[in-house]
């Protein structure tokens, strides 16, 4: 192959500039770039992929520290937990995603200094396809926590979000404790949620969108107790906490669901919010 089509070649095949105005480069002239791309997309690759695990595990401490605080707040603003479950519970699971000891104590402090303030506020919308959603937060103003929720919903078309009222009466706030429904069969998940006082036991998938799991329900702050009660008796729980169960359901399309589930990520990453729940399915 002659210089100037080999030249030609490796211009057309690895983005190369290599003709000048007046004449052709010495083929020992060439700059070969094609690393230099790869690198470079490869590093932008790994940062990408390190931002986005360093929000998610962001979201999930800040999730954990308004955890910890309602823990403390909804169980007599008892800050031992040798003598509140539900902490006892909440700190395991801190420690379980490496939250750092001094960001549990910032946790703790703030409850305790916030105690004569802080409290769960509920508020409520409605989302695509007529799903019913309920926002919680924990915080020591409602009326700013509302103006701050409504400025946001309005960046994403929700028309307003609303104080607590007829939705909420969709719903029956529960305590939750899981564990993998490959570990036994129904006989025996009934038996063990008479066994560890649950209320009830049913099927469900867990938290992570994804194993089945033997979800036993009880009072909303008895959640703790429940995960205690089954790691006492062998089992590793998978999830717990408290929750909003619909009554009734309300089935979406392909395209609600993907709009609610984009809605509730974009509530669930604000400050102050403990969760979103929705009977859209």
């Amino acid at each position: 192959m002659s210089i100037s089509n080999l030249v030609r070649y490796y211009s057309l095949t690895s983005r190369l500039t290599c003709i000048t105005s007046s004449s052709l480069l010495p083929v020992e002239s060439i700059y070969y770039d094609t690393r230099r791309y790869a690198g470079h997309a490869h590093w932008q690759n790994i940062a990408k992929t390190k931002a986005a695990n360093d929000q998610i595990k962001s979201r999930v401490i800040g999730k954990l520290s308004s955890k910890i605080v309602t823990a403390i707040r909804q169980n007599g603003n008892v800050s031992d937990p040798q003598y509140n479950t539900v902490l006892r519970a909440t700190l395991e699971e801190c420690r379980k995603n490496n939250m750092s000891k001094e960001t549990i104590d910032r946790a703790i402090k703030r409850a305790i200094a916030q105690k004569d303030n802080m409290k769960q506020v509920i508020f409520e919308f409605i989302g695509p396809g007529r799903a019913l959603c309920l926002i919680e937060v924990m915080t020591d103003n409602p009326k700013r926590a509302f103006n701050y929720l409504n400025k946001n919903a309005a960046k994403i078309g929700i028309p307003e979000i609303a104080k607590s009222g007829q939705i909420a009466e969709y719903f029956d706030q529960r305590g939750y404790a899981c564990i993998e429904k490959s570990n036994i069969n129904e006989e025996k998940a009934i038996e063990l949620a008479i066994e560890i006082n649950a209320e009830e036991v049913i099927q469900a998938i867990d938290d992570d969108g994804e194993r089945e799991v033997w979800k036993f329900l009880g009072p909303p702050t008895f959640y703790g107790q429940m995960k205690i009660n089954l790691t006492q008796h062998g089992y590793t729980v998978t999830s717990d906490g408290s929750e909003f169960i619909p009554k009734v359901t309300v089935p979406l399309n392909e395209r609600d669901k993907i709009l609610l589930k984009q809605i509730i990520n974009m509530f669930e990453d604000l400050e102050q919010v403990e969760g979103v729940h929705t009977n859209g399915v």
